[in-house]
């Protein structure tokens, strides 16, 4: 099965994965995604004065703490893939995996 995430869907994972590591509600969270052809993605948060970088792998980690803490998937099975086109903006798509 795969499941497919539109911008909107990544940044909500990342507010929720701040969320939870600051103790703090989603919506205090604003999240900037970023993408460097050398580098990779990456996205700025700040919640509550405090700013975190996060990079691909945390971005990937956040998806899979969403998709297990609101729609019961095994984060161990799940592939996630990051990906930024001019047209689409940031996109996921997410394998999840048998076993």
């Amino acid at each position: 099965m795969e499941v497919l995430f539109n911008e909107q869907d990544l940044v909500d994972s990342i507010c929720i994965y701040i969320a939870v590591k600051e103790s703090i509600e989603p919506q205090q969270v604003e999240v900037d995604l970023e993408f460097h052809p050398s580098l990779g993605f990456a996205a700025s948060t700040l919640a509550l004065g405090r700013a975190t970088r996060l990079y691909e792998q945390d971005i990937i980690d956040a998806v899979a703490v969403y998709l297990q803490d609101y729609h019961q998937f095994i984060a161990d099975h799940l592939q996630v893939n990051l990906s930024f086109s001019e047209k689409d903006g940031f996109t996921a798509s997410i394998q999840v995996l048998n076993n």
